[in-house]
């Protein structure tokens, strides 16, 4: 391992994300993939993943904003870019021609979107949102799809949902997400207009679902929709591992107290590593106390709080521990005492959350075709 990542990082396999690739399309038959990559590929690099993904054939993107959209185009990425979120109408027409389809979830900005590109002599693709049950973005009616695909400045390309309970297993949420798809599928099909709806939940427990496209999000990264939930292929494996060193050894006395609150008191003679990674690294203070890292393949307890930018681990009871052996924080096994789901489960909270937050100081490291290939450096 080169010095240069001798702090904290974060180990990204692109050779699995398309392993992942293959596994899905199985169960996607036809429907053409949308690849989601908003909040920066869910903290696993959004240029890299996608330069990746566009290997495997995918020519669909999906982010959240105009920004995300932007920075694909500007790493070169190719092909057409779906952006979910509200854009204002002026930055689209500055950026109509970079292949990147608008979201229309309004009557009142699809005729406002319209008119101003009937103004200019152009059209804007858009897919049309529907809300079926989420009360977030969308319209709901099919008297309010006829006035937004009546609107003859705009390519209405394809109508869209977003379930609600597609990871549940619980026969009322089953019984709603059959409900969200029919109510899509109702306005969509009776207008030939393509349709997506299944979500990582939808292509993984509703594969039976109609639909011209799916969008792959957490699934793509390895990682169950809802842990708690539905069985999850044990072909689809997680990308990432959060990775640090040993910066210092130490041993104290029992009795004596460690890091902040003074909420860990010794029991024995205890030898503390200090492990270069904290919370603004993206290692969730929440897990001081109660979490293990793994060091020289045995399982190394937190002592105390998290902090900042270091964290203190008890490996008493691991032999020949020394500076810069190479600690796991977060693993990319699914079911490791060290994995992201544990995590998440263990602090009441969603795999997603805690791979969104690994810190822009991390420095993504790729592996692609068995090589460490590129390192990406956000600061």
């Amino acid at each position: 391992m080169n010095n240069f990542y001798w702090r904290t990082w974060a180990e990204i396999n692109l050779d699995t994300l398309k392993s992942n690739i293959t596994e899905i399309r199985k169960l996607t038959g036809n429907k053409e993939l949308i690849a989601v990559v908003k909040a920066n590929a869910y903290g696993h690099g959004d240029t890299h993943c996608a330069a990746a993904l566009s290997k495997c054939g995918i020519t669909h993107f999906a982010v959240s904003n105009l920004w995300e959209a932007q920075g694909l185009t500007a790493g070169g990425i190719k092909g057409d870019i779906l952006i979910f979120g509200y854009c204002d109408i002026p930055l689209i027409f500055e950026n109509l021609d970079k292949g990147y389809i608008f979201t229309v979830g309004t009557t009142e900005y699809a005729k406002q979107l319209s008119d101003e590109a009937l103004r200019r002599g152009v059209k804007v693709p858009v897919h049309i949102k529907f809300d079926t049950g989420m009360s977030r973005v969308g319209i709901s009616t099919a008297e309010e799809a006829d006035h937004i695909l009546a609107q003859k400045g705009l390519d209405c390309l394809a109508g869209y949902t977003h379930f609600a309970v597609a990871d549940s297993k619980a026969s009322e949420d089953m019984s709603f997400t059959a409900q969200q798809q029919k109510a899509l599928m109702d306005i969509c099909s009776a207008r030939g207009l393509k349709m997506h709806s299944q979500n990582s939940g939808g292509i993984l427990y509703h594969e039976d679902f109609p639909g011209d496209y799916v969008r792959a999000g957490i699934v793509m990264y390895g990682h169950k929709p809802d842990a708690e939930t539905f069985p999850f292929p044990d072909t689809i494996k997680p990308i990432m591992s959060l990775k640090t060193v040993v910066s210092q050894l130490k041993t104290i006395k029992a009795g004596t107290t460690v890091s902040y609150g003074r909420t860990f008191t010794a029991e024995r003679d205890t030898t503390l590593a200090l492990i270069a990674c904290g919370y603004a690294d993206g290692f969730n203070r929440r897990l001081s106390g109660q979490w293990s890292c793994r060091v020289n393949g045995e399982y190394a307890p937190v002592c105390g709080r998290i902090c900042m930018d270091q964290t203190l681990i008890d490996v008493t009871d691991i032999p020949d521990v020394k500076i810069g052996d190479v600690v796991t924080v977060y693993s990319d096994q699914l079911y490791d005492r060290c994995s992201v789901e544990n995590a998440a489960k263990l602090i009441g909270t969603i795999n997603y959350e805690l791979l969104c937050a690994i810190g822009t100081r991390v420095p993504r490291i790729y592996i692609e075709d068995g090589q460490e290939t590129e390192v990406q450096r956000y600061v």
